[in-house]
Parts: structure tokens; C-alpha cells; sequence
């Protein structure tokens, strides 16, 4: 089951002991996008099964020259997928668009993750935006240096980590700083997968009623692909 009753929190209970990785692909898995992009894979795929065989009996020659199992590269630009002949499998297409290696899962499936059957990709550090783009929307537990690219960058990157180490231990001592680890947040992001759920039931106006409107914000902009972050939390 995809979803769970929104209304009850002991539904939850199995988040409890969820990694980051497992948080990623609960709220992956409720994307209505990628449900509809893996029906349409897997009726092509057992398409294909059907015409060609399984494993060890499937006629691999001929499954990898039919155009139905292969999309053009061009839809797998950051995907860093196999490309042969300007193509890419539609299994490593689909899941390089959703930040994961290896089949892609049923979004029926409840841990894919910790069966070892899905494996994300590593996410790369985002690049520093400059000081003139973000200096009015900072949040509290983000600070913005500027960098001189003229001089040397090896002394002026050891004076910044200096500086950020400091002014983290005086927010967190000050506590304007939560860090951010699983045990911490999954209370929060239970709630997010709760907004969710009712979305999903056709309910998500008492679910903002009950947990307000920035709430049901941020739970679809986790589903669209802020899960991905989560991968870069302890």
C-alpha cells in the first residue's frame, strides 16, 4: 500500500526507524508523476518480457534492437546513464530522471531501499550562490561569504570553514541552529508524508485546515524532488 490514513498517527509508526534513504523513497514513491511514469515502463516492460522471454531465456539481441527499450540520451542528459548509439535502457532513463541507480522500483513496494533493489545516486554539493543573489532571503541556518576569486582560494576556503565552524557552534549555543540529522526531523516529515496521504484520498483541504499551508507546501516540493536532499543528511 502507497498510502497510509493520513488521520492516524500510529499508521506511522514504521518511520520510526526509517534511514534518510528509506524518507527518500517514501516521499518518491508518492509522487503521482513517477506512479504514472513506471506504469507506462512496466507495460512496456512486461511488453517486452512477453515478446522476447525472461531471464536466462530472454533473446537479448533482439530485446536491445527494439526501439521500445531504449529512449533517445537526450532525456538522460545528468543521468550519467550508458549511452550506445545516442540511446539509454529505459529502466537506467527512468531512474536517472528520479536520482537512483539501479530497476526501477513499484511504487507499491515498501523498501526497496533496504532490500538492496534501489540504490540513489551520490548527491553532488549544490554550487555557493553569490552573496548578491541570496543576501535577502537568507534562512537562520544559512550563512553567505563572499570570495575573492583574484587571490589565491586555498587560504581564503581555510578562513572560511573557520568561520563557519564558529558562527555554527555560537548559533547552536545561541539555539537559533537545529541540526539536521534523521532522528531529529522525522517527526516533521511524518507529517509530511500525512499531507500526502491525504492528498491522495481526495482530503488535502482538512489536511491543511489541521497543518496549515506552508506544511502542504513544503510536502510537495519534498514529493517533486527535495527528497533528493535527504540523501545529504546524516
Amino acid at each position: 500500500m502507497i498510502h497510509c490514513d493520513w488521520k492516524d498517527p500510529l499508521a506511522y509508526a514504521f518511520c520510526e526507524q526509517l534511514t534518510s534513504a528509506q524518507w527518500a523513497w517514501e516521499f518518491l514513491r508518492r509522487n503521482p508523476d513517477y506512479q504514472q511514469e513506471w506504469q507506462r515502463f512496466w507495460q512496456t516492460w512486461q511488453t517486452l518480457e512477453a515478446d522476447y522471454g525472461k531471464p536466462p531465456n530472454r533473446d537479448f539481441c533482439a530485446w536491445k534492437n527494439d526501439p521500445r527499450s531504449w529512449v533517445p540520451a537526450s532525456e538522460c542528459a545528468d543521468g550519467e546513464c550508458r549511452v550506445d548509439a545516442d540511446k539509454v535502457l529505459i529502466e537506467c532513463a527512468l531512474g536517472a530522471r528520479w536520482g537512483f541507480h539501479k530497476f526501477p522500483p513499484d511504487p507499491r513496494d515498501d523498501d526497496p531501499v533496504g532490500e538492496g533493489r534501489l540504490s540513489w545516486r551520490p548527491q553532488s554539493e549544490e554550487a555557493l550562490p553569490e552573496l548578491s543573489e541570496v543576501a535577502a532571503t537568507l534562512m537562520p541556518e544559512q550563512m553567505a561569504l563572499v570570495f575573492d576569486l583574484s587571490l589565491p582560494l586555498r587560504p581564503q576556503l581555510d578562513q572560511a570553514r573557520h568561520q563557519l565552524q564558529l558562527e555554527a557552534s555560537r548559533r547552536r549555543r545561541e539555539q537559533q541552529l537545529q541540526p539536521k540529522r534523521v532522528s531529529l526531523l522525522k517527526d516533521h516529515w511524518v507529517t509530511l508524508l500525512r499531507i500526502l496521504d491525504a492528498s491522495a484520498a481526495g482530503e488535502e483541504v482538512q489536511a491543511r485546515q489541521q497543518f496549515g499551508d506552508h506544511a502542504v507546501s513544503e510536502a510537495r516540493k519534498m514529493m517533486a524532488k527535495g527528497y533528493l536532499q535527504l540523501l545529504r543528511i546524516p
